[in-house]
């Protein structure tokens, strides 16, 4: 039986399971140098920085991100390579035995608890210098708050109404002993923070969500400068075209001057790293002329942070063209109106008919217009391979 089959989706709010998964594989987690990233926007892309500018400076760093995929597997990397399936799944097997004590004890583990265990093990196995997870914000029993990391970051916090609640979620970061660095400065989501720092006694450190400023933004790169610049980088560039990473990158180069010393953080690393780091479905520009973008926002502050970034680009002279597929039909709207002043055309898929309904649309583009698709990663991944298969 495939041991991925017998894991549960949700599960009683417990740290109970993770401490057996965990226990069986001999606590891996004891002996790995961990960063906890988390927050509702900006975790991925801090992530994809941090990575690689980890591996332009030789480090073998692994990584675990949340489980968007078909496969739990393609959500570890180690050193920017995926990780064998086969591997994970025999871990996950030694994790699991024996089943009884689960069944009879604090119950199924779910599939990310499982997946985090096991991530933990295939890095200490491989000898990992550092581990980046990726951690839920609204959950306060996110299983890599079960782990002790070395260093905690917080990116922008932001639900509308759940604000508040999910900040309060997130507080749970706070550990003595463990610097915590946040580049949410909204008074709704710094309060809970600051009094939970104060409690626990953890060092928190304010990153202005500024300190980076764009010099230029073209379709094949944008050009940085930090104001504080602890590496003495000067103007830098990356690949992200995005205006709104000005905060992620502030808070990625905070961190990484948190942990200069004690690894080979060179500027040279630092701005190759910067320069390389990939991200899909970020404002992700998949062809040009005619300029076609991918963009998985969902919420109405993705919806502005595409705009102020399409306001910034050189302006393209032919027609506008947005297609949104949203699982919620009224955000969805919502978000279309935000952007209707951008765009000649706006059309509303649902989700799953995208990608079908897509071809037609790429026909009809002339070499000079410009196709934005907002839509989840999993319906974006679809929507990539009919770009790159169309004439």
């Amino acid at each position: 039986m495939n041991p991925w089959e017998k894991l549960a989706c949700e599960a009683t709010p417990s740290f109970e399971r993770m401490k057996l998964l965990l226990s069986h594989l001999d606590d891996p987690q004891t002996g790995l140098f961990v960063i906890q990233v988390a927050g509702t926007h900006g975790k991925t892309s801090v992530i994809s920085f941090l990575e690689a500018v980890f591996c332009a400076a030789r480090l073998r760093v692994g990584v675990c991100t949340s489980l968007d995929f078909p496969d739990p597997a393609q959500a570890l990397r180690l050193r920017g390579e995926k990780v064998s399936p086969k591997a994970l799944s025999a871990l996950l097997s030694l994790a699991l035995d024996p089943w009884e004590e689960f069944v009879f004890g604090p119950g199924r583990p779910t599939l990310y608890e499982a997946l985090v265990a096991v991530a933990l093990a295939h890095f200490a196995k491989a000898h990992a210098d550092l581990v980046v997870l990726e951690a839920s914000t609204g959950h306060r029993w996110d299983p890599t708050n079960f782990v002790r990391p070395w260093l905690s970051l917080l990116t922008r916090v932001e639900a509308g109404e759940r604000t508040v609640a999910l900040a309060w979620e997130a507080s749970k970061l706070a550990r003595p002993g463990v610097p915590l660095l946040t580049a949410s400065l909204e008074y709704e989501a710094l309060e809970p923070l600051v009094r939970a720092c104060r409690t626990s006694g953890a060092a928190l450190t304010l990153v202005d969500p500024e300190d980076v400023e764009l010099l230029e933004l073209r379709w094949d790169r944008a050009i940085w400068r930090s104001r504080s610049d602890p590496f003495a980088l000067g103007p830098f560039e990356t690949k992200f075209l995005g205006t709104y990473q000005r905060a992620n990158l502030s808070l990625v180069l905070a961190a990484l001057a948190e942990l200069f010393g004690g690894f080979p953080l060179t500027r040279e690393a630092v701005r190759e790293g910067l320069g390389q780091a990939h991200l899909p479905g970020r404002f992700e520009l998949i062809h040009s002329r005619p300029w076609i973008i991918l963009d998985a926002a969902q919420d109405l502050a993705g919806a502005q942070a595409v705009l102020e970034s399409l306001d910034s680009l050189p302006p393209v002279p032919g027609r506008r063209t947005l297609l949104l597929a949203h699982p919620e039909e009224r955000l969805g709207r919502q978000m279309g109106d935000h952007l209707r002043p951008a765009f000649q055309e706006i059309a509303h898929f649902p989700p799953v008919e995208l990608p079908l309904r897509l071809p037609r649309v790429l026909r009809g583009l002339g070499e000079d217009d410009l196709l934005v698709i907002l839509g989840p990663h999993a319906v974006l991944r679809e929507v990539r391979d009919v770009v790159q298969s169309s004439p």
